[in-house]
């Protein structure tokens, strides 16, 4: 299985060490990657606006589209431990996308098989990246009967 997190991030990753520790733990059971976008054409459109911004994110990320899509949003469906990890299973290719400053566009919502919110609250784009790393090593060692779950 290959899970893929892409995100839209500016700047160094102080949860870098927790998250390569996830994918580590997690490489027995999947090939999990970070994949981070962030150039000076998305930083330009983000100052802009809006749209433009959600413009340039598309831009990034549409050329990512492979496996069973999903889409992290505000608005996506709440799921519990278990359920995420029914939503891995038997699938062999996983992206996830975390949205810039200003989210993903309806377009691209549109094109996910998938759209979850990791949380009701508001996360820091850092945090919500983090939470689902974990959450995705929960779900591998509960499709696998792993205890770590317990």
């Amino acid at each position: 299985m290959q899970i893929t997190v892409n995100s839209i991030q500016k700047g160094a990753d102080e949860f870098a060490g927790a998250i390569s520790d996830y994918k580590k733990m997690a490489a027995k059971f999947a090939a999990v990657r970070d994949e981070t976008f962030f150039n000076a054409n998305i930083a330009r459109a983000q100052a802009a606006s809006r749209e433009l911004a959600l413009m340039a994110y598309d831009e990034a990320y549409l050329p990512r589209l492979s496996g069973y899509v999903v889409a992290l949003d505000e608005r996506g469906q709440e799921l519990d431990s278990v359920e995420f990890a029914s939503m891995l299973k038997d699938k062999s290719s996983v992206s996830f996308f975390i949205g810039g400053a200003y989210g993903l566009s309806e377009n691209f919502k549109a094109k996910a098989d998938k759209i979850i919110s990791l949380s009701r609250l508001t996360l820091a784009h850092k945090i919500a990246k983090l939470l689902l790393f974990e959450q995705i090593f929960r779900a591998l060692c509960i499709n696998a009967n792993h205890p770590y779950h317990k």
